[in-house]
């Protein structure tokens, strides 16, 4: 008898190691990760992508594990086949590989935040009043985004009582101005394929592109700059700026106030980056009122009531 419900133990071993995973994991998770991401700190970008993937576990699939244990064991007290028992045990043995990868994986990185932490440029809103007091040594011309692992645009969202990141990685875009008189017009424009999100989870950022961005028929997400407000110097490499701008999302203006940084790198900096030539990197925020926006009908499916939105930008002179 007890030979005959060892495939059950298997399971229920399996349920109880993935529970102790989960736990030990402390993000509280619902949907499992194969290859979780983490930010990590980075001197250039403040934070960035660590290398480090490991198997997140979420409830769902504890949830499966208990349903296959009590599954197991009713199909093995009313069937007494022999070819039930071999599938059995495989099912058995195949439970207990959740635990054991997501143990191998790892524990993720000494330091790693689940999400994208808050930026400096967050601090700064409502820090600059006025003004433009501030320049770097940088040439006037034309800025290109360039495809680069700092290069990426993030909203924060919680859904679910679960909070994660949306990030999108497909951007590209320009910024004309003049780095030493920011009191000069300035022009800049980014979009992002709507396609690219990627929210952690597979399933989860299948649901995103195809429910809420309706990426076939809104292809891409486009932010613009109209006008610098204020510029305050932090340092000789860096300046703050607060900006009026707009963000087209899904055939539809917003108008935003955008807060960041601009820095220009040394030439260490450079190295680390993996770049060449005239650059500067930005850090932003903005925000959008969910109400406000066309994702208003499916604001009831969000545990807050806007999406806090991060830029970061490797941008590099082309002229």
């Amino acid at each position: 008898m007890v030979k005959r419900f060892l495939p059950v133990v298997l399971v229920v071993a399996a349920l109880l190691a993935s529970l102790a995973r989960w736990a030990l994991q402390g993000s509280h998770n619902i949907y499992t990760a194969r290859a979780k991401r983490f930010y990590v700190p980075d001197p250039d970008l403040g934070w960035r992508i660590s290398n480090q993937h490991p198997v997140w576990l979420g409830l769902e699939i504890c949830a499966v594990l208990l349903a296959t244990a009590i599954g197991l064991a009713l199909v093995l007290v009313f069937v007494r086949r022999k070819i039930i028992a071999i599938g059995a045990s495989a099912v058995g043995v195949f439970s207990l590989a959740v635990p054991i990868v997501a143990f191998a994986s790892g524990a993720g990185p000494i330091g790693g935040k689940d999400t994208l932490p808050p930026s400096a440029a967050v601090k700064l809103e409502g820090g600059i009043k006025g003004g433009i007091e501030g320049a770097l040594v940088a040439p006037a011309g034309d800025y290109a985004v360039v495809t680069h692992a700092g290069t990426a645009v993030t909203a924060h969202l919680s859904a679910g009582g679960e909070a994660f990141d949306a990030r999108f990685g497909d951007v590209t875009g320009t910024w004309h101005g003049d780095p030493h008189d920011l009191a000069k017009p300035v022009h800049a424009e980014i979009s992002v394929a709507t396609a690219s999100v990627d929210t952690g989870v597979g399933e989860r950022s299948k649901h995103a592109r195809e429910k809420y961005l309706v990426a076939d028929q809104f292809p891409r997400i486009a932010v613009a700059i109209s006008q610098v407000l204020a510029v305050r110097q932090t340092s000789p490499t860096e300046v703050a700026f607060r900006a009026a701008g707009s963000a087209q999302l899904m055939n539809k203006a917003h108008p935003i106030e955008i807060t960041g940084v601009i820095q220009q790198p040394d030439a260490a900096a450079l190295q680390r980056l993996g770049v060449a030539g005239d650059v500067l990197v930005v850090q932003a925020d903005f925000s959008l009122v969910i109400a406000e926006t066309a994702l208003a009908a499916d604001a009831h499916d969000f545990d807050g009531d806007r999406f806090p939105i991060h830029v970061s930008l490797v941008l590099r002179r082309i002229q």
